[in-house]
């Protein structure tokens, strides 16, 4: 992976795992945030209903089973809303490409997150990553695009 791919995937790894700005940061900056596990989940969902009250701004809460969800209305203008469903299938339809390619080299590519026009996974057998971004010049790269699986020892 190309060193400044690499510098991204990290980048948008920690950022996931750690949410600098918090959970309410999170939800304003993506849309959406699960709850961390181990919380209170109505506690957690009354938290993150009580920013939103306070800034005015429309969101939905949903627990299930452990976890929690909240989530904000749509943001995108009504007139331009069927541009964006169709570049989020097109976005849909080349992860599903990356995937495929990924699985003809041995690679079982674990779930996608996603941090604005950009998406990483990683191989669930072993360490290799995708780095994808949507932009006006696509972009893909990583280790699960070019090389065949290497499970490791405690992945099996």
């Amino acid at each position: 992976m190309r060193p400044e791919h690499d510098q991204r995937f990290h980048r948008i790894a920690n950022d996931y795992l750690e949410r600098p700005g918090g959970d309410y940061a999170e939800l304003l900056r993506r849309g959406y945030v699960s709850s961390p596990d181990g919380v209170d989940l109505e506690q957690w969902r009354a938290e993150i209903r009580a920013h939103a009250r306070k800034d005015k701004i429309r969101i939905a809460t949903r627990a299930d089973g452990t976890r929690a969800f909240a989530f904000r209305g749509p943001q995108t203008p009504e007139a331009e809303q069927l541009a964006e469903m169709t570049r989020e299938l097109g976005r849909a339809e080349q992860l599903r490409q990356l995937a495929h390619t990924a699985r003809e080299l041995g690679h079982q590519p674990g779930p996608w997150l996603r941090h604005d026009t950009e998406n990483i996974t990683v191989c669930t057998l072993c360490t290799a990553r995708i780095y994808a971004r949507f932009d006006p010049d696509p972009i893909s790269d990583g280790e699960v695009l070019s090389e065949p699986c290497q499970p490791t020892p405690t992945s099996l």
